[in-house]
């Protein structure tokens, strides 16, 4: 009997005791909290990556507390970072016989300064003598006027300009400083690029016999088989994309110590040198050259291709200061807790202890809220802080009935079937049209877990200001039908849809061991069984195997995550030359005209030129239905009634970050935002500022391992 009495009268005293720690817990955790966000998650305390987050939370923590040299907006433009202006320009150089007949060349170029001024119509910069090398600097990337320029100093005795590539079954790093540092044919040696650790690919002015044959040298030594050398192309000068950006004045490290060129310099190095799966890391890998000019507050980078979206890769990239680098050359999870690296964002990192992260803001003039996120937060304190009011934001939200508390984050990616054109079925466009007419996207989003959106068309992100926003096919089961018997495909007595010749069967891939892709595939499968498709599901046990059936194209149609990256470059899913196997277009389309606008859309540098480049690829892609788009996927958190934010918030509010609460509110009429700039060389030195905003392009890519 003692023990019952007990646990009658010691139970709800140990729950009110729980309750009373829990609401000190909460009361503690928003006091002296001036203007501040007190925000309440289940998870972990993260470990902060700024360039590996492992969720949105620790995406927009980051977005806080560290600047990109450019950030992408919330309405979708580029604005200024830590980067004021950036501009494109172009440098072509020439190689000569001695530096007599390069200053010769340059003479000539400069009587073409008369009263027509060649120069002003060609774009033409500057002209410079550097030894045997005649440097012409263009202020226009894709500038008629190099062609005109070059007729007149191909007359003299120019060298012949070779790109070379080199491969080796072993790394070849070892042996080619050897070679550069030994041999006296290495100064003939003008660019070098390394592509992997068995390949690299050079340029070498003048006649390359010689060095050819000391690179064998060199290269071989030692090896059971010689290294492959092989020409690439032969032209008369070196042509490069530069991209310059200046560094706004007065930016400083939560240290205090002045932002420079430097900095960002030296993390572009270093994300070059490691093999993190970044947004973009093909235009770091073409990246030339990089150097900080102008006593720090100038970052000049030039690039190996002619590649507009190259730009693209600094957008919402973290910069970390020269010095943290330095001092963490191969930085751990553990150097980002115990010695996180200093930021230029909004806010500090001013508390981190095992169940919290205090972020206070830099410049308290601006009125800037405090964050405060306690983690590993358990349901009952959570529940607690609401009730007594002294809880902000729950992360994520508990209750997805109260639609107008939900905060709904901008989506990261959709789900999407791509469908194999090579395939016997799925090769007829009519086939891929119906199957998109007999998907109920809304039946998903009701059925399946997560808070999902309505995907478009679009080839791009949503909500941009270029994106053509295309829209999806809405569900029409009984026109989907009637597509396929108009094509000769009507459905037999057990309602399999069948031409003369086969019928409409085919085999789904679906990532193994994700709850969600499984659960879609089943629904998918039934929706196209009323259609009047036999499916079967096919799962790929690992990410590996998964990686390597796209590649080998040995599948028919195949459900994938589809990443949103800022880019406007789609040539590595559609262009032709990539079909083939081992290439990552996938589906297999290939249409001359389609790889006509891929070339130029990834070779446009104006983004004002951009959309309407997007609309003629879509315009002539979509009605081939390559890939069926299903629905996003967002990240949600309640808001609480004692959260301050800018604006009206009435219902769920969609595009939602942490940023929205460091915007001040909405004024009528609202002030012209500050987009980022192209500067134009000229105009740079005339003081003017320039007129024509960039833009961001966010582009698609199937997330694949690495």
């Amino acid at each position: 009997m003692i023990l019952p009495r007990i646990l009658i009268i010691g139970f709800p005293l140990l729950f009110a005791a729980v309750s009373w720690w829990s609401v000190q817990e909460s009361r503690r955790s928003h006091a002296d909290r001036t203007a501040g966000v007190v925000v309440m998650l289940p998870q972990e305390v993260p470990v902060l990556h700024p360039f590996l987050p492992a969720n949105e939370v620790e995406r927009e923590i980051a977005e806080l507390v560290h600047e990109p040299l450019i950030r992408l907006a919330s309405d979708g433009t580029l604005q200024p970072g830590l980067a004021e202006y950036w501009r494109w320009t172009q440098d072509v150089t020439c190689w000569f016989a001695d530096v007599a007949a390069a200053k010769k060349a340059q003479e000539l170029l400069q009587a073409q300064i008369d009263e027509k001024n060649r120069w002003a119509e060609w774009r033409l910069s500057s002209v410079r003598v550097l030894e045997n090398r005649l440097l012409l600097s263009f202020s226009e990337p894709n500038s008629a006027g190099v062609r005109q320029a070059f007729e007149i100093i191909a007359t003299q005795d120019l060298k012949p300009v070779v790109f070379w590539r080199i491969e080796r079954a072993s790394p070849l790093r070892k042996s080619w400083d050897r070679f550069m540092a030994e041999s006296p044919q290495a100064r003939h040696v003008q660019r070098v690029w390394f592509d992997g650790a068995n390949a690299c690919e050079i340029v070498v002015a003048g006649e390359s016999q010689r060095l050819l044959e000391d690179l064998h040298r060199f290269l071989d030594s030692g090896m059971g088989e010689p290294a492959a050398i092989n020409p690439l192309a032969e032209v008369g000068a070196l042509s490069e994309p530069v991209l310059d950006l200046d560094i706004r004045p007065g930016q400083h490290w939560h240290d205090g110590t002045p932002v420079t060129a430097e900095d960002a310099r030296a993390t572009i190095d270093f994300l070059r040198g490691n093999e993190w799966p970044l947004p973009n890391r093909e235009a770091l890998g073409n990246i030339q050259t990089i150097e900080a000019q102008e006593n720090g507050s100038r970052l000049h980078v030039s690039f190996r291709r002619r590649q507009g979206t190259a730009l693209c890769v600094l957008v919402n990239l973290p910069i970390l200061p020269a010095a943290w680098l330095r001092q963490h050359p191969a930085p751990q999870d553990s150097d980002f807790v115990a010695h996180a690296p200093p930021g230029a964002g909004t806010h500090r990192i001013a508390v981190r202890d095992s169940r919290s992260v205090v972020l206070a803001p830099m410049q308290q003039e601006k009125n800037l809220p405090r964050f405060l996120f306690n983690f590993l937060a358990s349901p009952l304190m959570t529940q607690i802080g609401v009730r007594t009011r002294t809880v902000d934001l729950v992360w994520p939200a508990a209750d997805r009935t109260r639609q107008e508390q939900l905060r709904l984050t901008p989506p990261r990616q959709r789900l999407v079937v791509l469908w194999n054109t090579r395939h016997e079925v799925l090769q007829h466009p009519f086939c891929r049209e119906a199957l998109a007419l007999a998907t109920d996207a809304d039946e998903l989003i009701r059925s399946l877990p997560g808070h999902l959106g309505h995907a478009d068309a679009s080839l791009f992100a949503p909500g941009l200001w270029f994106s053509t926003q295309a829209k999806s096919r809405p569900f029409q089961l009984e026109q989907a039908r009637q597509v396929l018997a108009d094509a000769g495909w009507p459905r037999d007595v057990e309602g399999i849809a069948r031409s003369a010749q086969q019928s409409l069967q085919f085999t789904l891939l679906v990532p193994g061991g994700d709850d969600l892709h499984t659960r879609a595939a089943d629904l998918l499968v039934a929706q196209w069984r009323r259609l009047g498709a036999r499916v079967r599901i096919e799962f790929a046990p690992d990410a590996q195997t998964l990686s390597q059936r796209l590649h080998e194209h040995r599948f028919d149609a195949v459900l994938l995550d589809q990443r949103f990256e800022v880019s406007w470059d789609q040539r590595p899913w559609w262009h032709s030359s990539l079909a083939k196997p081992g290439g990552s277009n996938f589906c297999g389309i290939a249409d001359p005209q389609i790889d006509l606008k891929l070339d130029a859309l990834a070779a446009e540098f104006d983004p004002d030129q951009v959309p309407k480049r997007v609309r003629e690829l879509e315009e002539r892609l979509l009605p081939m239905h390559p890939m069926l788009a299903l629905f996003t996927t967002h990240d949600e958190a309640a808001a609480m009634p004692t959260l301050r934010e800018p604006g009206s918030t009435t219902g769920p509010v969609s595009d939602w970050t942490l940023q929205t609460l460091t915007r001040p509110p909405k004024r009528t009429p609202a002030s012209p935002a500050i987009k980022l700039q192209m500067r134009p060389r000229d105009e740079e030195k005339a003081g003017q500022r320039p007129a024509a905003p960039s833009a961001p392009i966010i582009k698609p890519q199937f997330r694949l391992p690495e």
